[in-house]
């Protein structure tokens, strides 16, 4: 029996969970609406709810269709465009597809990130709209927090653990 690719999964979920959050934000936010927040989180330009769910919905759609894209296209990648410690080895061992697959995974992963970012910004959107203080709520700048240090999490585990080369 085959097992589920969890990674897909979760890519799945977290975009949906994007894309879903932005179709309430439609129905959420008012009229006029901070659409860009300074260092601080203070507002800085507004504009309106439709400009703002159009400018939403296409950079979480598209971000998602990256890295969906992405994902399909690296089992299929010329093992000359790969860059990892130990390629040699790996190619020695015939571990192509292993690099491959677990790239494919790593992008689906890292893609999971970004919708999560993008699902805390766009209700932290609407927390700052319907407030009436257009700063953004103060969990905000911990989801962020939260996502930059399990980025960089990541990318160390993928370099000093996931990619090690193989032994001879």
């Amino acid at each position: 029996m085959r097992r589920p690719d969890r990674a897909a999964l979760t890519f799945t979920a977290a975009t949906g969970s994007a894309l879903i959050a932005v179709a309430v934000s439609a129905v959420l936010l008012p009229e006029r609406v901070p659409t860009h927040f300074g260092a601080g989180g203070a507002a800085d330009d507004w504009g309106t709810r439709t400009g703002a769910v159009v400018v939403q919905a296409a950079i979480t759609a598209g971000t998602g269709a990256l890295f969906a894209a992405l994902a399909r296209w690296m089992p299929t990648l010329p093992w000359e465009w790969i860059n990892l410690p130990g390629k040699e080895r790996w190619a020695e061992q015939g571990q192509q597809d292993e690099v491959r697959r677990r790239l494919r995974s790593d992008v689906l992963w890292l893609g999971s990130t970004v919708a999560l970012l993008n699902t805390a910004l766009t209700a932290s959107t609407v927390d700052a709209a319907r407030s009436g203080t257009d700063h953004l709520p103060w969990w905000f700048f911990l989801a962020f927090g939260t996502w930059l240090a399990t980025i960089t999490g990541y990318v160390v585990y993928m370099g000093l653990v996931r990619y090690r080369p193989p032994d001879r």
